[in-house]
């Protein structure tokens, strides 16, 4: 019960947090929120209808190289582009073999967006996120941090093009109110760390 009321206390800071967000250094590991659309990636399930085309309509799931096979056009890479753009891909592909192809790709499932959460926390590992997710947020999902959890230390690493970076976190600053811009949205692969 008490785990309960900590976990709503959390994001009841969490939504206040965002209502507050200004812009610092950690702004730079926050997602540009101009770009609404989903970038698909790996293990996310796509359904691709080609309209009067049955046969090249199909479910699919995006590989671990970031590539999906379709009839006609092969391999074709998805992971990285919105679906949007995968479907302008695959109709410039297949209109070499249909005339005036129409190509719809839906998101079916979102896999891809994984964090991973260790240390002083109630339940630690990979969590599955279905939409943009702020630091403070994934804290609550894994249970909320232990009693032994040192609150001025999370550490969030992050990989952009091969470059890895730490972010030393107080989650007290968060919570508080001091340093809102501290509770930024998490990326696919970001790791948090509850010393």
């Amino acid at each position: 019960m008490k785990l309960r009321s900590q976990a709503q206390a959390l994001m009841l800071c969490a939504l206040m947090s965002a209502a507050t967000y200004s812009t610092i250094r950690a702004q730079e590991l926050t997602e540009s929120s101009s770009n609404p659309d989903y970038v698909l990636g790996v293990e996310d399930r796509l359904s691709i209808a080609v309209w009067k085309e049955p046969d090249l309509s199909r479910t699919v799931a995006i590989r671990p190289d970031g590539k999906i096979t379709t009839p006609l056009v092969g391999d074709i890479q998805a992971a990285g582009r919105t679906a949007k753009q995968l479907a302008a891909d695959l109709t410039t592909a297949l209109s070499r073999f249909v005339k005036e192809p129409v190509v719809n790709v839906t998101v079916e499932a979102i896999e891809s967006f994984k964090v991973f959460v260790l240390g002083e926390v109630s339940t630690q590992g990979a969590l599955v996120l279905r939409r943009r997710t702020r630091l403070l947020e994934a804290i609550a999902l894994s249970g909320g941090m232990t009693q032994f959890a040192n609150r001025s230390d999370v550490v969030l690493i992050r990989y952009d093009e091969n470059r890895e970076t730490r972010l030393r976190i107080d989650y007290r600053k968060i919570v508080s109110g001091e340093k809102p811009e501290l509770n930024v949205f998490l990326k696919p692969g970001d790791t948090l760390i509850v010393n």
